[in-house]
């Protein structure tokens, strides 16, 4: 006889007592969460007033809100938005384009991955950041520069892991496509490419993230438009508040292309999900 577990759980949870008990056993990890964020906001918010070391001098969350909203009518701050959202989109696109075949080729090839890994090994170390000063120097635009920064943050991540999602392949698969009469291209695209996915999106995912962090650096340093720029312009006039509505905008937009990525990749992987 089945037993159907989540009548079982939803008998149990509404057998408990109270309406307040049944919404906190359905909900409990969203209010804890919830309860920790407002315990923070409200001792960030009394900082002062209470002494507490280390928010002294940050601004509080009204404080924030209020240069929030401020920003939010501002056209520079869409403006630079939309600039790093650009770049972001170039730098990541050109990744993907470029390390993906190549990560195939390097997985599939043993003579080209012996001959290239060891270059990629040697470069892959260099903090993206480090190569600023060469790429103003060896790229005609700042524009191109900070591309090619993002493109770097995302190409080391993505090429490792598809390589990786190639290279674990299991050969039992590649063999019984053989002996039924596949060819190369088939191997490729019904068992190799389907096999390495979960990993490529993976790596999509993480390379989204240091893609952020490589534009907000690439234009502290060497741009003229963006929000890495606005929040380092926001702190050489000493406006606190601004500096951390940027990071709040640029965790934000971090957070929702990653989602977006992962979204994709469920759509792309649906074999992958674990029931």
């Amino acid at each position: 006889m089945a037993v159907d577990l989540a009548n079982i759980e939803r008998a149990e949870v509404s057998s408990t007592g109270s309406p307040v008990i049944k919404i906190f056993l359905r909900h409990g990890s969203f209010i804890v969460s919830l309860l920790t964020i407002l315990t923070l906001g409200l001792a960030w918010e009394f900082a002062k007033p209470l002494g507490i070391p280390g928010l002294l001098r940050v601004p509080s969350p009204s404080t924030i809100v209020t240069a929030s909203a401020e920003l939010l009518h501002s056209p520079t701050f869409w403006q630079a938005c939309y600039k790093s959202t650009l770049r972001i989109i170039a730098g990541f696109s050109l990744a993907q384009i470029v390390g993906i075949p190549l990560g195939f080729v390097m997985a599939t090839n043993r003579t080209i991955f012996n001959s290239a890994f060891p270059v990629a090994e040697t470069l892959r170390p260099i903090p993206p950041v480090a190569w600023i000063p060469i790429s103003i120097i060896f790229w005609p635009t700042r524009e191109e520069s900070t591309v090619f920064i993002v493109f770097l943050g995302a190409f080391w991540i993505v090429l490792l892991n598809t390589i990786g999602g190639v290279s674990t392949v299991d050969k039992v698969y590649s063999r019984a496509a053989l002996s039924l009469g596949s060819n190369r291209w088939h191997m490729l695209r019904y068992i190799i490419f389907p096999a390495a996915m979960p990993s490529i999106v993976t790596g999509m995912v993480i390379s989204m993230g240091i893609c952020w962090e490589m534009v907000v650096a690439a234009e502290m340093i060497a741009g003229d438009t963006g929000l890495g720029y606005l929040l380092w312009q926001s702190f050489e006039i000493n406006a606190t508040a601004q500096v951390l509505v940027c990071m709040f905008a640029i965790g934000l937009a971090g957070f929702l292309s990653s989602a977006a990525i992962r979204k994709l990749g469920d759509l792309l992987t649906p074999w992958s999900k674990k029931d």
